[in-house]
């Protein structure tokens, strides 16, 4: 696997990282070097010093708030964490055949309604396998004076099928010709068969102080501590501003998907987007295989 690979794959995908970014992922986890080495180039990733000197991590976490282990990327001692450890060792322990890492896109459609045990939570159904962590976000979240507010959870094929041709219908209401109210329906309400909803691990959230589905969601104070806490409960903003191009939906920041505490702390320091982190690991097995 050559850096040259690597990069017309990380670019085909649109997976937006640096030159430098993606030297350094392909020195780390294919080419045998010195842990103090690597230790050297992972502090070139670091944006400053503090008043000691000692070297800052782009992505802090505070410490009382999730339980940071030598396995992860960001530490909280300041000290550059061993790559093996830090990077491979967390790509590797990904399994993408796991119910919680299932991608639903445009591009990788259900073939059928998921079968899932469904329980009810604020009104809404969601799998039962998510319901005790996102009890526990929204148990934290009014101990912090947020009151969420459930807009949406788990929707069957035909829910689906009536939300995406009422947003086609509504397009077309404005005068937009069939192709175009399509193409723009399917950037608000995905076609049927591909959307997160129909897994039950997609919620959308809003609160009591604001309840509308708006991009200024995001700057409120439910938006925000649902953006700082929710990778805490496994759970990531599924569709953030800026990428777009990426996830083909809207900037949404209400959309909330659950992976797990350990993808979706991953997910979080490293700024990607579900459909990067898929890559990442799926490249990553697949170099690991060719050795």
């Amino acid at each position: 696997m050559s850096f040259k690979s690597i990069k017309k794959f990380l670019f085909s995908n649109k997976i937006k990282f640096s030159i430098g970014t993606i030297l350094f992922l392909y020195v780390m986890l294919f080419t045998d070097i010195p842990v103090g080495f690597s230790n050297m180039i992972f502090a070139s990733q670091m944006s400053g010093v503090d008043e000691e000197g000692r070297p800052l991590y782009m992505h802090t976490l505070d410490e009382e708030s999730v339980d940071v282990s030598e396995d992860y990327s960001v530490n909280t001692n300041n000290e550059p964490a061993d790559f093996e450890t830090s990077i491979s060792k967390r790509i590797a322990s990904f399994n993408l055949e796991d119910w919680n890492l299932i991608l639903v896109n445009k591009d990788n459609p259900l073939e059928a309604d998921v079968d899932c045990k469904l329980k009810s939570f604020d009104g809404f159904d969601v799998d039962t396998r998510i319901y005790d962590d996102l009890d526990a976000m929204y148990k934290a979240a009014k101990e912090d004076g947020i009151n969420l507010l459930m807009a949406s959870g788990y929707r069957n094929y035909n829910t689906q099928v009536y939300l995406y041709e009422k947003k086609i219908n509504y397009f077309k209401r404005l005068g937009y010709s069939q192709n175009e109210a399509t193409e723009i329906a399917s950037m608000k309400v995905t076609p049927p068969l591909t959307s997160e909803h129909e897994t039950g691990l997609a919620v959308d959230i809003l609160s009591y102080s604001h309840n509308c589905m708006d991009s200024d969601f995001g700057d409120s104070d439910a938006g925000i501590w649902l953006k700082e806490h929710s990778f805490e409960y496994g759970f990531i903003l599924r569709y953030p501003e800026g990428k777009e191009d990426i996830t083909k939906i809207q900037y949404e920041p209400w959309h909330f998907r659950y992976v797990g505490k350990e993808a979706a702390e991953f997910i979080y320091i490293n700024n990607l987007t579900f459909e990067e982190f898929v890559c990442l690991v799926n490249e990553y097995n697949g170099a690991v295989a060719e050795e």
